[in-house]
């Protein structure tokens, strides 16, 4: 049995599977490059901040956090007391939105035993990572059990990680999907003089990986391009099985058992069709060369997601599907300026208050965040007549808001 550093790379391994089995659509390739043991993009390191290939909205200011469970504990009221409660997050990163999570939940009187938290991550990398950020003490946990870890905050929280979020106990969730949708495999799809057809990867003669058009229908084009998905009068789609099979999952969760789903992501609404791209240390790349350094990922079609989470035929549970807005007009909405002059204020340093300004800035400029990353919600269907009173924060323009849980 060959050790780690006698491992195939990714690119010899996806080689192989060409040769043996003819071209590979982008779906299987992504889910090499992703998930794979050793040599896999995520299995390996942290790869996000300054030092890695891409950052998200938490590394660049906590207001971001804060401002997510402010929407979360205020929509929450609507229903309820919401009390004992699962934070659920998917694909947490390196732990340090649910830090920002954690510290206005303690602002707002939540006791540790009132809340659990629930993390979905597949690489056990970064799950370690994770754990050695927010747990005074963690553990691998046995194999009979539905987790793959456990540990406990220094506060007495219990965390818990899994591996699919089908292993999540059903109980009462704030469901968060911060920059999880847009790294799913996608299947990518053109539209040709003889119908659609899918973009596949193959080997030239030079043994380098290339996209080719698949001569006839493959399984996907029939499976997956049918209404309300066939995109009408477009000539290129991205469909993402996973995407759609975890967005019907949270709808009927939050329906079935309560609480909110809050999607953030970049993404858009049916106008893009070629949106696969990787990124290396900051930097656009090309997708195909050197598998497994780079990120992989594509625009979340947020239209797609809307219809997997609303109602159909057979399907008892289904969501109210709020959004998407654009991350700009969500944050103001949430009063995001006024947290900002908070912060301000209490920074004495100059630059520091620059670098304040900065990073806000990236957050809500159109030309850089504020555009391009969008936020969709899914509420119980129940809530229908509550909404249209009591309207909800963040995806309605409502006057007077408060922020009333800032950190001081």
């Amino acid at each position: 049995m060959p050790t780690l550093t006698e491992a195939p790379s990714i690119l010899d391994i996806i080689k192989e599977k060409v040769r043996l089995n003819g071209p590979i659509t982008v779906a299987e390739y992504m889910h090499i490059v992703i998930t794979n043991p050793t040599e896999g993009y995520y299995m390996k390191k942290d790869v996000i901040g300054q030092q890695g290939d891409f950052v998200t909205s938490p590394e660049i200011s906590q207001l971001f956090g804060e401002i997510l469970t402010i929407w979360f504990f205020s929509e929450t009221r609507k229903m309820g007391p919401g009390k004992p409660l699962q934070i659920v997050e998917l694909g947490p990163g390196n732990g340090t939105l649910m830090i920002d999570v954690l510290r206005v939940l303690n602002k707002l009187k939540y006791k540790p035993n009132e809340f659990s938290i629930h993390l979905v991550e597949i690489s056990s990398t970064m799950q370690l990572l994770q754990a050695n950020k927010l747990c005074a003490s963690h553990k691998e946990s046995d194999i009979e059990l539905p987790y793959n870890r456990e540990g406990v905050t220094v506060s007495g929280i219990k965390v818990y990680w899994y591996n699919d979020l089908k292993k999540v106990p059903q109980n009462f969730s704030w469901y968060i999907a911060h920059e999880f949708f847009d790294v799913l495999p996608i299947h990518k799809f053109e539209k040709t003089e003889k119908g659609w057809r899918e973009i596949l990867i193959d080997l030239d003669e030079n043994q380098k990986l290339y996209y080719r058009i698949s001569a006839e229908e493959t399984p996907s084009v029939k499976m997956l391009i049918r209404p309300p998905l066939n995109g009408g009068d477009r000539m290129a789609l991205e469909i993402s099985p996973r995407a759609l099979g975890i967005g019907r999952q949270l709808a009927q969760r939050v329906d079935e058992f309560g609480g909110l789903a809050l999607i953030a992501d970049y993404g858009h609404e049916g106008e893009k069709g070629d949106t696969f791209r990787a990124f290396h240390q900051h930097k656009l790349v090309d997708p195909l060369e050197n598998p497994g350094v780079s990120d992989l990922t594509a625009d979340v079609d947020f239209t797609q997601l809307r219809v997997a989470a609303s109602m159909t035929p057979g399907n008892d549970n289904y969501a109210i599907v709020l959004g998407p807005v654009k991350q700009k007009d969500f944050l103001e909405r949430m009063q995001a300026k006024v947290r900002l002059e908070v912060l301000l204020t209490n920074i004495k340093i100059e630059e520091d208050k620059e670098k304040l300004m900065a990073a806000y800035n990236m957050l809500v400029d159109p030309q850089k965040m504020g555009d391009r990353f969008k936020f969709m919600a899914f509420y119980p269907s129940s809530m229908g007549e509550i909404l249209e009173k009591h309207p909800p924060v963040g995806f309605a323009n409502l006057s007077g808001f408060a922020n009333d849980a800032s950190r001081e």
